[in-house]
């Protein structure tokens, strides 16, 4: 039996000599980006001068929650496109959440280069670096370029929306790489966009998914924080597949 492809139904993979059709943005509000954050520093456990912090940015996302974004954390294969028409060209689940849970589950995202996705291996927050965290984290390790970087996206609600914090952690290989290749890969206006359009898709998303039923078909994360007494962090929840807790 041929192994089920959890894409949402997209057309996710350009086939040789198929003519590659981009489009241009949506129309979109650049979320407020809030200056007010502490700088973030290395736990002693996971400090490594190899590594850099190439991209901090905080930005107040309205209309959307914590709970919103764990969901959709869980369920993107139901509205990438979505998200950022125009430079979202395909997705899927190369390991799926519904089968092993959050920790170990593994992403295949076309975004540039449609020809070569960027995958993203979710990891257990037992590894996030730093000292301060907010109370919800995602953490996927990918590549850019020859080197190994972490994106961390974590996020806490306030007053008529949620704090959303990126994080870039890679290594002077992965800054240089970017830098060579800022025009096909322009990674923080996409990130910008991204921002912005998360106010205007997820809520609408959210609503009509929240009371299916099914746990295999609408996957349920929580990715609450605690903080261990050395000081480094976990997940509250071991969000294991067809687990509905806290809900």
């Amino acid at each position: 039996m041929e192994k089920v492809m959890f894409n949402g139904g997209q057309r996710h993979i350009y086939q040789p000599g198929e003519p590659i059709e981009k489009y241009e943005r949506v129309p979109f509000d650049k979320a407020e980006v809030i200056t007010t954050e502490a700088a973030l520093e290395f736990h002693p456990k996971f400090a490594d001068p190899e590594k850099i912090i190439f991209s901090d940015v905080t930005e107040f996302i309205p209309d959307v929650n914590a709970k919103m974004m764990d969901w959709w954390l869980a369920n993107m294969e139901k509205g990438y496109h979505a998200w950022a028409p125009g430079e979202h060209y395909g997705f899927d689940w190369i390991v799926p959440p519904c089968e092993v849970g959050y920790e170990g589950s593994v992403e295949r995202a076309y975004e540039f280069d449609l020809e070569h996705p960027i995958v993203i291996t979710r990891q257990s927050i037992t590894k996030y670096p730093f000292t301060e965290c907010y109370e919800h984290c995602w953490m996927g390790a990918t590549h850019l370029g020859p080197a190994d970087t972490l994106l961390i996206h974590m996020y806490q609600d306030v007053e008529g929306g949620m704090y959303w914090r990126s994080i870039v952690v890679t290594s002077k290989e992965g800054v240089d790489f970017v830098i060579a290749h800022q025009d096909e890969i322009p990674l923080a206006s996409h990130m910008q966009y991204e921002s912005g359009r998360l106010k205007d898709f997820l809520p609408p998303l959210y609503r009509l998914w929240k009371d299916v039923p099914d746990p295999w078909e609408n996957v349920q994360y929580d990715l609450t924080t605690v903080r261990q007494p050395d000081g480094t962090w976990k997940h509250k929840y071991d969000n294991k597949p067809h687990k509905n807790v806290n809900l």
